[in-house]
């Protein structure tokens, strides 16, 4: 039981594999530049190419917030500014499928939301990096467990944000609360190789092989596993207690679209017929003001995959309505 609720966190599956690389950026220096073969060797040296190279030209960012430190990748140019957040057990890195696109027409802040202890610290530790960026307005984007953490940093920031785009997501549940003050009792007693393995299993559990699809696709399915296999070898067992505990605390808030009055930007919502959240998408569109909603079918948690193309093309015709 305790992975269900765990589990339930959801994860970004990075579902978009293949990364075009931009250009003339300072080369990385740390050690995620290096791809261990024992998650890479069976991998086409085409994603292994592009990955090493993403790495190499999106150096990673920190400044210092109360006594932490908070990572970050800042990189693409344009009038507009997107702020994404990145899925369970991620870092900034996590999100480079979501990079990859916006940077080629937009500025892009991915930061590391891994050890904040709760929601109001994330919002302000977020804001001291679009503080130090000199971002004052921006649109907003989380996937899975960055778009629950995305709810708590828009009600909390919406007069600065122009746009909000959820990708498989849902809202608070506050029936749920005492199911995660339990899970966080038990995770802080399991050991945190064990962690791994099981949070491996779940993570596993979203990324479903046997759905139809062509066999380029099916190649980056298996470069996406070895991305989350490789993230979650080195995963440190306080980022799962605090995404759990930020969860746990994202279910506890109610959001009403009464708290969003006067506001003019636009909320996109895209999900699945037959992912886990999409029998709460009544609940969550009646969170927000001037709504627009994408469903896509049978492709579970990786419509980004799956429907890639299709979601790009929504996704500009959205960014260019904006003003």
């Amino acid at each position: 039981m305790i992975w269900k609720i765990v589990g339930a966190m959801s994860v970004e599956c990075h579902e978009e594999a293949r990364v075009n690389l931009p250009k003339e950026k300072k080369p990385r220096s740390d050690v995620c530049m290096q791809l261990n073969p024992k998650f890479y060797k069976e991998i086409s040296p085409e994603f292994r190419t592009k990955l090493k190279s993403y790495r190499e030209n999106h150096p990673i960012k920190k400044i210092k917030f109360n006594n932490k430190e908070i990572e970050y990748i800042s990189c693409g140019s344009g009038e507009k500014t997107v702020l994404t957040f990145h899925g369970a057990l991620g870092n900034a890195e996590g999100n480079f499928q979501a990079i990859n696109f916006f940077e080629k027409k937009y500025r892009v802040i991915a930061p590391s939301i891994t050890n904040f202890e709760t929601l109001d610290e994330l919002s302000e530790g977020v804001n001291e990096v679009l503080k130090s960026e000199n971002v004052e307005e921006y649109i907003l984007i989380g996937q899975s467990f960055g778009s629950f953490m995305a709810q708590p940093y828009f009600h909390r920031n919406f007069k600065k944000i122009k746009a909000l785009i959820l990708v498989n997501s849902y809202p608070p549940n506050n029936e749920r609360v005492d199911d995660f003050k339990k899970a966080m009792k038990i995770i802080k007693l399991i050991p945190a190789f064990i962690l791994r393995k099981l949070m491996s299993r779940e993570l596993m559990k979203l990324v479903k092989e046997n759905m139809e699809m062509p066999p380029k696709i099916r190649e980056e399915l298996k470069f996406l596993k070895a991305f989350i296999r490789e993230r979650l070898s080195s995963v440190e067992k306080s980022v799962i207690i605090c995404q759990s505990r930020l969860t746990g605390e994202f279910n506890s808030e109610k959001y009403r679209i009464e708290d969003y009055l006067g506001w003019d930007g636009k909320v996109i919502i895209f999900t699945a017929n037959d992912d886990k959240g999409f029998p709460y998408h009544e609940k969550l569109k009646r969170q927000y003001p001037n709504v627009e909603e994408i469903i896509f079918e049978n492709v579970g948690h990786m419509g980004t995959l799956l429907k890639r193309d299709e979601y790009h093309a929504i996704l500009n015709r959205f960014l260019t309505s904006l003003n």
